[in-house]
């Protein structure tokens, strides 16, 4: 058996490899400060409390010298503040709102007295990070739910990047997936779950599309972000999970569109759609829970939601076959395989009408063609599972747990002929297990194995 002491610095040697193997990420938020008495001057050694009302997870630390305060790896989410000091009185602000990927700055300004006497900020001031030049966005849980564009489309919350200033639509193109931003093509975008990978090496993109009740809160950052998130030069689009807390809490939901609630698109009405438009129909519904595992320790989080949807058949463009008196002339046409005309026949239906001056010459003869009018059926069913769990050991220790899942089923219609139209399968995960400690304000580890992430589509 190893000493302790040997043992101790093997645990430590492998945390340290097995955190230079990984991308530096983000997958919380910070909060820094300072705290001063009522003249300005420093306060050192003075006790910080910072507390999740919702989890009753509480983090503490020392200001140092100069009255500087840090709290690193914290979950996003609202936040009470207390700073106490012997001779001062006891201050608390509330409401401190902790970001996704932002270190927000607030200070506190401790007044001479005793310190049972407490003196309490009901509401905290919005905060600002004031640590980092980076142009960032960040929207909320409401927002993620409440938005229509949210609900939309495979991108999910991912649309409401489009609210931020120098984000536009990709063009349409089919260049990479989502938004352009700063100009840059959508190829160059980053996607993240609670900081880890979730992009697509294959076709860019995320791996694994969030169902937006899942969403605790989602950040675009735009330029001059930290090296933490140099995958790409775009976008860095980042979703944390919600966790559960001491309370259980569920959701049902439901989101419906179809052509009938929605107004008709300029280009339906081009082509003659004028009192309604081709078939939609998604109708999105699931539901959700969370709650304590261990009341103050450990917490869980599950969603699920099914998403069907159908629309009007996809009209291929014109395909010449043979009319049946063609097919006809052909079994009469000397020298043709009869095996391999045997087997144009099952799978090729016959045209109707002719079209005039449309001939195949076949060994000499000309054979009369028609236009076979297929439609390919358009629909395809989603299954989305996301499952989240967060376990407490101490203020300096934190396991969170994350898996994604997503199957969808739809089929594929790109062959001209129905017979060679084949289902579609895709399945999509996301999984990681990550350990982070603080040994210090300044020196945080975060540890995780290798993450379990892919996609794969079966025809």
């Amino acid at each position: 058996m190893l000493p302790m002491s040997s043992r101790t610095l093997r645990a430590f040697t492998i945390g340290l490899l097995g955190s230079a193997l990984l991308f530096g990420q983000a997958t919380d938020g910070n909060l820094a400060g300072t705290i001063s008495d009522s003249s300005g001057a420093a306060i050192p050694d003075a006790a910080i409390e910072l507390l999740n009302e919702a989890t009753n997870i509480r983090v503490s630390a020392n200001t140092d010298g100069l009255g500087r305060y840090r709290f690193n790896n914290v979950l996003v989410g609202m936040y009470k503040l207390t700073a106490s000091k012997a001779g001062f009185q006891t201050a608390s602000l509330q409401n401190v709102q902790v970001q996704l990927s932002r270190t927000s700055t607030a200070n506190l300004a401790l007044e001479v007295g005793a310190v049972s006497t407490t003196v309490a900020v009901t509401e905290a001031a919005a905060l600002l990070d004031t640590t980092s030049a980076q142009v960032q966005t960040t929207y909320d849980r409401r927002q993620a739910t409440m938005l229509p564009l949210t609900g939309i489309s495979t991108l999910g919350v991912i649309n409401m990047s489009l609210l931020s200033a120098g984000v536009s639509s990709g063009g349409g193109v089919g260049y990479g997936t989502g938004p352009s931003v700063g100009g840059q093509r959508p190829t160059n975008n980053n996607f993240m779950v609670d900081g880890i990978d979730n992009n697509n090496r294959s076709i860019t993109g995320p791996i694994v599309r969030v169902s937006n009740e899942a969403v605790a809160e989602f950040s675009l950052q735009q330029n001059q972000f930290s090296a933490e998130f140099g995958h790409s030069t775009g976008g860095q689009f980042n979703t944390v999970i919600r966790s559960g807390t001491n309370q259980f809490h569920g959701t049902a939901f439901e989101y419906f569109q179809n052509r009938k609630l929605n107004a008709i698109d300029e280009q339906f009405k081009r082509i003659g759609f004028r009192d309604k438009a081709p078939r939609f129909d998604s109708n999105r519904i699931g539901g959700n829970l969370g709650g304590p595992i261990l009341k103050d320790k450990a917490f869980f989080f599950f969603n699920y939601d099914y998403n069907p949807t159908g629309q009007a058949s996809s009209a291929k463009g014109a395909i010449f076959v043979p009319t049946a008196d063609g097919i006809r002339q052909l079994d009469s046409v000397a020298g043709l395989s009869k095996t391999n005309l045997d087997q144009f026949k099952k799978f090729v239906p016959a045209a109707g009408a002719p079209v005039a001056g449309r001939f195949a010459s076949v060994r000499g003869s000309q054979i009369p063609l028609g236009v076979l009018s297929v439609a390919g059926p358009s629909f395809e069913n989603i299954h989305s599972y996301t499952v989240s769990g967060d376990y407490n050991i101490s203020d300096r220790d934190q396991v969170r747990v994350r898996y994604l899942h997503r199957r969808l089923d739809s089929i594929d219609t790109i062959a001209d002929l129905p017979s060679f139209f084949t289902p579609s399968i895709e399945r999509a995960h996301l999984a990681s297990v990550t350990h982070f400690h603080t040994f210090a304000p300044s020196l945080t580890n975060e540890m995780r194995p290798p993450t379990l992430a892919g996609s794969r589509t079966f025809r």
